[in-house]
């Protein structure tokens, strides 16, 4: 499993905006990923913590043509990073 942290910057959408449609979006996200955590930056920035136990499904969800779509409508930009433990 891999802890996933995605920063989504919104230019043109708010972050309710974004946030209502992603919450559309659990169930598809229920299917690679579980322990969803949303933070707000700001009115156009948030950040999701996730721990993503099917990482192709989460890279075949992005790929799809009406993600890109929607995406494309609301400036989103999704940038990825796996998270690993600071060792001590």
């Amino acid at each position: 499993m891999l802890n996933t942290m995605v920063i989504i910057k919104m230019g043109n959408c708010t972050f309710d905006d974004w946030k209502k449609a992603f919450d559309a979006d659990s169930e598809t996200d229920a299917q690679f990923m579980k322990d969803i955590i949303v933070g707000k930056v700001d009115e156009h920035t948030a950040i999701v913590s996730a721990d993503v136990f099917a990482p192709e499904k989460m890279e075949a969800m992005m790929s799809d043509p009406e993600f890109q779509k929607i995406e494309a409508e609301m400036g989103l930009k999704h940038t990825v990073y796996q998270v690993t433990p600071a060792s001590a």
